[in-house]
């Protein structure tokens, strides 16, 4: 009887903590986003030092259902899993790939997109968009990417010979390429069309060398607010939200 009754108010005690997180967000009044520094179209900071993207617009209806305002905490992305842990802010939505890796330490929602890793190239050094056998075969080729990212990971498993150069941010490793200080970048497919158009001197292969879901990421526990963000996701892809947002950002995803 006496386990009974421990077992039912340690559940109850849960059941509090999963409820709590949706009411301390709005008894805050402030909804808090970690993002790295910008990953466009998805998210970055314009001239006036707004963050603007796909992801910013549907935060923004994520805060205006539950009423708070929007608060951006913007870290390296090598460290954005351990600032979610310690209660630095409420969610990641930061183009994050669901990996069994992150979920380890964090829980995902459904994914909202899905993108592939594929190559950017500097077109002064390769005439023709090179395909993926002829860069795994390349002698001395070197590689930039962004820092803990999949395309990090993609890189070193797919081309184990290469010479890989990590950046804190996607904009500075797209700019190794299009210096020609480095020969390819691997990356999500959304930030590689948009970098393409940025640097003249850059090309895509559009040849995809993995798939990967992206999804908003929480602190374990919370299971009514992850329930909550799988039903807004759900809610942005059915009403065709989702596929507006795509169109306005020139997001080509599933």
């Amino acid at each position: 009887m006496r386990r009974l009754l421990v077992a039912a108010l340690i559940l109850s005690l849960i059941t509090l903590s999963f409820a709590g997180m949706l009411e301390e967000i709005q008894k805050r009044g402030v909804l808090r986003v970690g993002q790295d520094q910008g990953y466009m179209p998805l998210y970055g900071t314009d001239e006036n030092g707004n963050r603007v993207g796909l992801e910013v617009d549907l935060l923004k209806k994520m805060a205006e259902i539950l009423g708070v305002k929007l608060q951006f905490v913007i870290v390296n992305w090598d460290g954005i899993i351990p600032a979610l842990m310690s209660g630095k802010f409420d969610i990641i939505m930061s183009g994050m790939t669901i990996t069994p890796e992150r979920a380890l330490r964090v829980d995902f929602t459904v994914p909202y997109i899905t993108v592939g890793q594929t190559v950017v190239y500097n077109t002064r050094k390769f005439s023709s968009p090179p395909s993926y056998e002829q860069l795994k075969n390349m002698k001395n080729l070197s590689i930039s990417v962004q820092l803990g990212t999949t395309g990090e990971f993609a890189a070193r498993r797919l081309f184990p010979n290469a010479k890989i150069y990590p950046f804190d941010s996607m904009d500075e490793a797209a700019y190794q390429v299009a210096s020609g200080r480095v020969d390819i970048m691997v990356v999500d497919s959304i930030y590689a069309n948009y970098v393409a158009e940025k640097y003249q001197q850059l090309g895509v292969t559009g040849e995809l060398l993995t798939r990967e879901d992206l999804g908003i990421a929480v602190r374990k526990g919370n299971l009514e607010f992850l329930q909550w963000l799988n039903t807004f996701i759900n809610w942005a892809k059915t009403s065709g939200i989702l596929n507006e947002l795509k169109q306005k950002w020139g997001v080509s995803a599933e």
